[in-house]
């Protein structure tokens, strides 16, 4: 079957609907519960981070900040992997931004009118109206600061959606409904070379990750694409020693796949 990603309002009923959707195609379920258990067994630096960073809006200093970073590549490294391994219902995190060329996934935007969403988000939370709008648009404020900060995109693109849902004007239920009939659609174009193309991204972001969040390397302009069958890795390094270990690290992750080392010296 396909990948499902949702990009959500806060208050929009995302949480709900990517219950639904997984639930009644026995799909596996990300959001950040499921990220935070997998960082928390990448350590105690990255579930701290995971629970102080998630969505968050990052200041200019953490932007450039040798955890930060580290915390943004594992994220996307994660949700490339569930990716990869298909049937999936994916929450918000740049999922849609990171997924936006795979043929096989549908790209979902959700939203409602403020008002909805503040009834909503008073029932829910046991907050009075004044507090219930405060957190929302502090929440979709943190949300669209995380999407521009870190892939320098809007997060209500209509480039990023393959269609948009307004969950005032249709149920959970019936929303979950559409989504279903479009991975449906969408399934028809998950053939064998996109899902080899999938694998091969996701490869790219787990050496990423791997080299950003490696304390013995600092490289803050760190970039792994992957370009014609080939491994990229770029960026500005301080010593011949970071190289070395750049280079060993590609080795672990890529085994005998072909990469290029494009890396400056900066003295």
């Amino acid at each position: 079957m396909a990948i499902l990603t949702i990009s959500r309002e806060y208050g929009s009923g995302g949480r709900e609907i990517g219950r639904m959707v997984s639930d009644r195609l026995g799909y596996r379920y990300v959001d950040k519960e499921r990220l935070l258990q997998d960082l928390e067994q990448a350590g105690a630096r990255w579930a701290r981070a995971a629970r102080e960073l998630d969505e968050v809006c990052p200041t200019i200093w953490e932007r450039y900040d040798w955890q930060y970073r580290g915390f943004v590549a594992q994220v996307e490294a994660l949700i490339m992997n569930y990716a990869a391994d298909d049937n999936v219902v994916i929450i918000g995190r740049g999922g849609s931004v990171l997924l936006r060329d795979v043929p096989f996934c549908l790209k979902v935007r959700l939203v409602a009118p403020l008002e909805v969403r503040i009834e909503r988000i008073m029932v829910r939370e046991s907050l009075d109206r004044t507090a219930a709008e405060r957190l929302i648009r502090q929440v979709d404020h943190e949300r669209a600061c995380f999407i521009k900060a870190n892939y320098g995109v809007d997060w209500d693109s209509e480039d990023l959606a393959d269609m948009t849902l307004n969950t005032a004007s249709l149920t959970y239920e019936q929303v979950a409904a559409l989504l279903i009939e479009g991975l449906a659609e969408k399934d028809r174009l998950a053939t064998p070379e996109a899902k080899a193309r999938l694998r091969d991204e996701a490869l790219a972001y787990r050496l990423k990750a791997r080299i950003a969040t490696d304390p013995r390397v600092l490289i803050p302009t760190l970039e792994v694409k992957l370009a014609e069958g080939v491994y990229v890795v770029s960026g500005i390094i301080h010593s011949l020693k970071e190289r070395h270990i750049v280079e060993e690290i590609a080795r672990e992750v890529c085994g005998d796949r072909p990469v290029l080392f494009d890396l400056h010296h900066r003295v």
